[in-house]
């Protein structure tokens, strides 16, 4: 056990963040999220997080990991689908009042991608957590800063 820790993070969860390096992406899911397919296709290594939501994986990595200043896009979410337009995703706003508090961005630091632009850039993640989080479109990627 470990002082200071967030206790939702998991050991493999932590060794995975420490491994990451600046520019590093890791990709919180949504339970719907196909993962494990995503993790395989590109080589990531895949965690689970069962029964956590994302806003407490987010709020807990966060404390822990900078997102990274040279980017305009630190933190990405899924957009609504056509199909599903005009559906609310209140855990968006969630997500970006979490990322205000950790980033002098605030929830700017938070961009919209379409479905399968976002499928895109989940495939340049090198860790995929999947959560237990069961709200829609619930996904958010995560680009490491530079410790300093």
């Amino acid at each position: 056990m470990l002082l200071n820790i967030p206790k939702v993070l998991s050991p493999d969860l932590l060794k995975a963040l420490s491994e990451m390096g600046h520019g590093d992406k890791i990709l919180l899911a949504d339970a719907n999220f196909p993962g494990k397919s995503a993790a395989t296709r590109c080589g990531a290594t895949y965690l689970r997080a069962d029964g956590i939501g994302v806003p407490a994986l987010l709020e807990a990595i966060l404390q822990l990991m900078p997102l990274d200043l040279y980017t305009d896009e630190p933190a990405l979410v899924m957009d609504v689908d056509v199909r599903d337009k005009g559906m609310k995703i209140p855990i968006h706003d969630e997500y970006r009042a979490i990322v205000a508090k950790y980033d002098k961005r605030g929830g700017e630091a938070v961009v919209a991608y379409e479905r399968y632009a976002f499928y895109d850039k989940a495939d340049g993640c090198s860790v995929i957590v999947q959560t237990g989080e069961e709200a829609v479109y619930a996904n958010i990627v995560l680009q490491k800063g530079v410790i300093k």
